[in-house]
This record gives structure tokens, C-alpha cells and sequence, in this order.
């Protein structure tokens, strides 16, 4: 199994972005269930029982250093023609969380990505169009008023590939 610490989104939201997404009627292979609509900030990978457990010991105090903080949504964007995403507005308090969560996952010994952090939420996944992909064909935005919504804590999920929804929380760590 895999594991990786997230931003989990309010219920509301969820249901707001799956609404969105399936209006496009886009021919994606893969279309991400809305129970697991999250922000990744450290993917960990296959984690022991050892590594897990000082995650339990270490990320609380990390994490509750931080206040619950707002993000507002941004619009649509992809990587290529594999992964659609919905972004965030750029948020500081993000990207320190981001930073001191990534801290302690390489303190305890995970080996995580060097790219840049893209704060997004994955919506589909594989385009399998007849015609090259495009995002001037779809609508960028949920429509009406700017979207926010509170972080208030980091989750630690476990993914469950033959399952639907995949990700299954694990572990809560709550901000301040």
C-alpha cells in the first residue's frame, strides 16, 4: 500500500467540483470519485509500520504550529493531456504548511519529490479524446462567486487501488 499526507476538502466542495466536472462530459479514462477529491502535500509511498507510527509521533506538533487558514479556488489547468486539476489561489500559509510537513516526512526518512509544489485538487485523469485535448473547449471555472474554503487539519491517507473511493484517512492531525 502507499500512503501520503493531504489536505482533505469540505464535503460541499466536493460535491461542487464533481458536479462541475461531470457537466464536461470530456472522455477521460478516469475520473477521480469525488470522495477522494484532496490537496497532495507529501506523497510518501509504501510507509512501514515504524515509519507510520513516528508520523503519529512527530506531525502533530508540526502541523498545529500552523493556523487553520482559507484557500480560495483558482480554475481548471492539466499537465498535458493526463491530469486535469483544479488550482488554488497562491496562499503562503500553504506552502509553509507544505514545507514543514515535507520537513518531517525526510527527518523520518521518506524520499519525496523535487519538483515544485502545484497546490491542486486532481479531477480526471488519461484524456482518450478522438482529438487532441484542449481546455479552451470546457468551461475554467465553477461559475458564481469566488470559492473558499478552511484548511483545518492534514490527513494521512492510505490508498486502496481496488476500491472505490481509493483513499482511506488514516490519520487526522489538526491545525491550530
Amino acid at each position: 500500500m502507499h500512503y501520503f499526507l493531504a489536505i482533505s476538502l469540505p464535503n460541499e466542495l466536493k460535491k461542487q467540483l464533481h458536479s462541475f466536472i461531470s457537466e464536461w462530459k470530456a472522455p477521460f479514462r478516469l475520473f477521480v470519485h469525488e470522495e477522494d477529491y484532496h490537496i497532495t502535500l507529501a506523497f510518501l509511498g509504501r510507509a512501514t509500520e515504524e515509519e507510520r507510527k513516528q508520523i503519529a509521533e512527530y506531525m502533530p506538533k508540526v502541523v498545529r504550529k500552523h493556523r487553520a487558514f482559507s484557500l480560495q479556488l483558482s480554475e481548471v489547468y492539466s499537465f498535458g493531456s493526463r491530469i486535469l486539476w483544479y488550482g488554488v489561489k497562491e496562499e503562503s500559509r500553504l506552502f509553509s504548511l507544505r514545507q514543514d510537513v515535507y520537513d518531517v516526512c525526510r527527518q523520518i526518512g521518506f524520499s519525496l519529490d523535487a519538483r515544485p509544489f502545484t497546490p491542486h485538487i486532481t479531477l480526471a485523469k488519461k484524456w482518450n479524446g478522438s482529438f487532441p485535448f484542449s481546455l479552451e473547449t470546457y468551461p475554467r471555472k465553477i461559475e458564481g462567486e469566488d470559492i473558499r474554503f478552511f484548511v483545518h487539519d492534514v490527513v494521512l491517507y492510505e490508498t486502496h487501488m481496488d476500491q472505490t473511493p481509493k483513499y482511506k484517512p488514516l490519520m487526522r492531525f489538526p491545525l491550530s
